[in-house]
């Protein structure tokens, strides 16, 4: 209850010419707007003037809070709720803990020495494969994915699989702003996805394939980059080829000596008879 009239004392309150005393009820004026609804109420007193005092009037708070939980709407309780929170400013799609709150910005991995992690279909049907590196925003991640769901929901058993997470943070500061002063604040949170990675798979159900290709199409409306339909049965996944590590397990290898008896001796030639 401290925690509300610390946030009611920030407004005025429009106090009535007649209260009525600590015995009575808490009246409360009526108006059109929700926020003059919680502004113009009034407390009981010993005197019509009488400021509002927390220490004297501390017998008036439990119907105070009975009145705001019998007689406004959730709406309007909200409003002077001690439990009213600020609103999350990043989308749903974010970390919830970090060792440090802001990275540097980095550069799209680029994969080498023929490594294939994350370009296949592994849990659903069909996939959608991003053809050239790019920073995928929380933003667009979360809107690919709501099209995605709102087109297969009609399919029981259907799911959908992100492939991709935004965990790196993204700051920005003000244009024509003056030099240092430390790194700008969060903005959004971004990921790093590299050429030829999987973003979303969906499968499940029976989907068929026209009704999963419709669905990736429109994701794919989402992401500003080009990416393809990928089909699991249509692919062809290589073998895994076990990586030679340089002077892991090689034997020394010995000179194998050549037996006296196979190497041929030369003959001597004999030298011409002297005319």
């Amino acid at each position: 209850m401290a925690s509300l009239f610390r946030a009611l004392s920030r407004t005025p309150l429009l106090l009535s010419p007649a209260r009525p005393s600590l015995n009575s009820a808490t009246t409360i004026h009526t108006t059109s707007s929700p926020s003059q609804f919680v502004r113009n109420f009034s407390f009981g007193g010993s005197s019509p003037l009488a400021p509002l005092s927390i220490r004297h009037q501390a017998s008036v708070f439990p119907s105070l809070h009975s009145s705001f939980n019998n007689g406004i709407s959730p709406a309007v309780r909200s409003l002077a709720s001690p439990m009213n929170k600020t609103q999350r400013r990043f989308n749903s799609l974010q970390p919830k803990k970090m060792k440090y709150r802001k990275k540097h910005k980095g550069k799209i991995p680029i994969p080498i020495g023929g490594s294939t992690k994350g370009t296949y279909v592994e849990f659903g049907e069909y996939g959608l494969r991003i053809k050239e590196g790019a920073r995928l925003t929380a933003k667009q991640i979360q809107a690919a994915h709501t099209t995605i769901r709102r087109k297969i929901k009609t399919v029981k058993g259907s799911q959908i699989w992100t492939r991709v997470f935004p965990d790196i943070p993204v700051t920005s500061k003000g244009g024509e702003s003056r030099m240092g002063k430390g790194k700008g604040s969060v903005d959004y949170y971004a990921t790093r996805v590299g050429i030829n990675r999987i973003i979303f798979e969906i499968g499940g159900g029976g989907i068929r394939r026209e009704h999963a290709k419709e669905a990736l199409r429109l994701a794919a409306a989402k992401i500003p980059v080009a990416v393809e339909f990928v089909d699991k049965a249509d692919q062809v996944k290589p073998p895994k080829v076990p990586r030679a590590i340089p002077g892991a397990n090689a034997a020394p290898v010995k000179a194998n000596p050549i037996p006296a008896a196979t190497i041929a001796t030369p003959t001597p030639a004999t030298p011409a008879p002297i005319a």
